[in-house]
């Protein structure tokens, strides 16, 4: 069995006045090392280097990567400054490096590609929580440099590289550049998922880098939705970096189990199976102990069926075996070619697809909320497969209205990978985010369950249009696109942006709004376009604001443009006109209320909730509470807000300000457009709904066997769409 090594290096003092000293790095790779030397959590040797030279550095990371063995596991960590030299080439900065002298004080990336590349090991993570540039503001810290692409200076076959941020974004450190040292966003939820377990998303007793990834990503864009991190890959199988200590058995089967209804214990073997099948060692052994318990049950109808999955002879081992990260043979010579022309049969391929040859880098995509607020997608890394679609029968009794929990079999399912789910705005098409197979967007029509399109590649940003069958699609590039789902085919490329750009339809769908969403250091004119949806031609150019645009949302009637910024402004804007009729101090967030009257707005910049009034641009009132607007109501009276990690819900009445109800869910949830229902997916799997005022639990919908990663309700209110880890999307109408 190889050895699990770990080198983590962290540098925030620097002999060039230049480097701004930083105060996270130190308190990171502490953090770190903690956890991954933790033998029951991750078993690494760790070595750490805090503020040491360039030479120690480099002469310590030659020998992490020498005299390793094939199925060693090896993880290089970096934290602190990354430098660029005029040449566009990435230096990792050691505490005597000179930004005038980075060829010979600073630690080229090259040099730690050729040390990777040098390593026997088939299994080498890379780990950057890198700042890409030497000088950041006072507040948020940014930590990147808007030309530097890190993963491109680490690709390589059997590795997987991490990064706190992309090409354009920032990675952040906590609020305070001074004083007490925080961890940064992205290093702290990386110790975080590893130390409680909860980036064992799928359940199983392992965490693998695929699933801490997009733990990781998916809660530093819900706290930063400027840092978007990223991931590349070439690897075969799944790299275990770490077991869930806090393993339990899934809520739902310990419920079923303790069930006195035979009917609930019965269903719990099919869960209790899956965990036999893909669990670790003390999963597998949870799993059999409760079958074999089951085998003894009062019902002969579970005890029968508990004897014959134990009779089921089919090893469990081997099939997780076989998805495990392994020491790649080496290739075989490729022998002479035959004297005969005749080409040699081509073996058919078989499902699931070939990785591809090259890495793969991964940009998350953007998504509207109930809120309308446009923000980063969080996708898990999967391996490629060829998604099916089934659907079963609608039973009409499965609802939010009440009852008891609703067996799985109620709801159509649809089988497919989503990380989170958008329907639009008619509800006859289901969008879902992934990177199954690659950076993908899959389109359901939802009444026949049936895959309708896909959007793969460099997309980053997505809106769907009230016109049938249209989609706008953000490229990371700054460009943009009108799609025709039916067709396949691009109607209409859109230029403007420099940047992954916000999107917006106006409700008619005429009329499409983008512009550039980066947060970037430096101010720069970002006007807002408005495009003719039906041909592409651009047809308004709204300027004003000076930095990236986070929001993007018309008013019902389309005749106004709400648009949020990093400039902390919001505006608002006559779209017939182009005028800019209101501008408030009030941070990037913003909902229009149902009648276009009131604004609600907010951001990390201004923390409290404020109510405006869009024809005077005059506060009416500030809330009573800190976080950002989700939503109005349909008819006005209540408004949405949640806190800036979505952990807590809080009801408001418009007409007073009065704080009606606090919900705290413990995962993800959606309101319904009225207000009357909260969906929360729980821990045990179950998808809660209960009264938004009040808390009281309306009904609980059973059918996921995993966690549920998303849920949105139809602007109409009619379904509500639940997304699980368990590769099904489940529709159900709430009436």
């Amino acid at each position: 069995m190889g050895r699990r090594l770990a080198l983590l290096i962290a540098t925030y003092e620097y002999e060039d006045a230049g480097l701004r000293r930083l105060t996270a790095p130190a308190h990171d790779a502490e953090a770190l090392a903690e956890v991954l030397a933790d033998p029951s959590i991750a078993g690494f040797e760790v070595t750490t280097l805090v503020n040491e030279p360039l030479h120690r550095v480099g002469r310590s990371i030659g020998e992490f990567y020498r005299d390793r063995r094939r199925d060693d596991l090896t993880l290089l960590y970096f934290t602190g400054h990354g430098l660029k030299d005029d040449e566009g080439r990435l230096y990792l900065a050691m505490t005597n490096t000179a930004r005038d002298n980075l060829l010979f004080t600073g630690l080229p990336a090259e040099q730690v590609d050729q040390a990777m590349e040098g390593c026997a090991s088939r299994r080498k993570i890379l780990v950057l929580d890198c700042c890409y540039s030497g000088a950041f503001p006072a507040g948020r810290i940014a930590k990147a440099d808007t030309a530097v692409h890190a993963l491109e200076r680490f690709q390589g076959r059997g590795r997987t590289v991490l990064t706190a941020s992309d090409a354009t974004q920032y990675s952040f450190e906590g609020d305070r550049p001074h004083g007490r040292a925080a961890q940064s966003v992205f290093t702290r939820h990386l110790v975080a998922g590893l130390r409680d377990g909860s980036a064992d998303l799928d359940g199983d007793g392992d965490i693998t880098v695929d699933e801490l990834y997009g733990y990781v990503h998916d809660h530093v864009v819900e706290e930063m939705p400027q840092q978007r991190p990223k991931k590349q890959d070439d690897v075969q199988g799944r790299t275990v970096i770490a077991r869930n200590v806090n393993w339990t058995l899934p809520g739902y089967l310990a419920n079923a189990l303790t069930s006195p209804i035979a009917t609930d214990r019965l269903g719990a073997l099919d869960g209790l199976a899956r965990l036999r099948r893909v669990g670790n060692d003390l999963v597998r052994a949870r799993a059999e102990q409760e079958i074999r318990r089951l085998a003894d049950d009062d019902s002969r109808q579970v005890s029968t069926a508990a004897a014959a999955l134990l009779a089921d002879s089919t090893p469990a081992t081997p099939e997780r075996a076989a998805a495990e990260s392994t020491p790649e043979p080496e290739p075989e010579p490729l022998p002479p070619p035959p004297a005969t022309s005749t080409p040699e049969p081509t073996p058919e391929p078989l499902p699931p697809p070939p990785l591809p040859a090259t890495p793969r880098t991964e940009s998350p995509l953007r998504r509207a909320l109930a809120s309308r607020r446009v923000r980063l997608v969080a996708l898990l890394t999967a391996a490629a497969l060829v998604v099916t679609t089934v659907v079963v029968l609608v039973n009409r009794g499965d609802s939010d209205s009440g009852g008891s929990a609703a067996p799985a079999a109620a709801a159509p399912v649809i089988t497919g990978t989503a990380e989170r789910i958008v329907l639009s705005p008619d509800a006859g098409t289901l969008a879902g985010f992934t990177t199954t197979g690659g950076e993908r967007v899959q389109f359901w029509d939802v009444r026949t369950g049936q895959a309708v399109d896909a959007v793969d590649g460099n997309a980053f940003s997505f809106a769907f249009s009230a016109a049938p069958h249209t989609v706008a699609v953000g490229g990371s590039d700054g460009s943009a696109v009108l799609r025709d789902l039916t067709t396949h085919r691009t109607r209409a490329e859109l230029r403007g942006t420099t940047t992954g750009p916000a999107l917006a339809f106006a409700p008619d769908g005429g009329t499409l709004a983008t512009a550039s969403s980066c947060a970037c250091t430096a101010p720069f004119d970002n006007p807002v376009l408005l495009w003719n949806a039906a041909d592409g031609r651009q047809v308004a150019t709204l300027p004003g604001h000076t930095n990236g645009v986070q929001h993007l949302s018309f008013s019902r009637d389309g005749r106004l443009l709400l648009t949020g910024s990093v400039d902390r402004t919001v505006r608002v804007w006559d779209v017939a006109t182009g005028r800019n009729t209101a501008t408030f101090e009030a941070g990037y967030v913003a909902v229009f209320g149902p009648d276009g009257t009131v604004i609600a707005a907010s951001s990390h910049y201004t923390d409290k909730i404020s109510l405006w009034d869009t024809a005077t641009g005059a506060r009416i009132r500030s809330l009573d509470g800190a976080g950002e607007p989700v939503s109005f109501s349909t008819d006005g009276t209540t408004l949405a807000t949640t806190n800036f990690d979505r952990t807590v819900v809080q009801l408001w009445e418009v007409a007073t300000g009065e704080l009606l109800h606090t919900t705290t869910p413990e995962g993800p949830w959606a309101i319904s457009p009225d207000h009357r229902s909260l969906a929360v997916g729980e821990p045990d799997n179950l998808v809660r709904v209960v009264d938004a005022a009040t808390g009281d639990l309306k009904n609980a919908l059973t059918g996921h066997t995993a966690r549920v990663t998303d849920l949105t309700y139809s602007a109409d209110g009619r379904l509500l769409v639940s997304a699980g880890a368990d590769g099904t999307i489940r529709v159900r109408p709430t009436g």
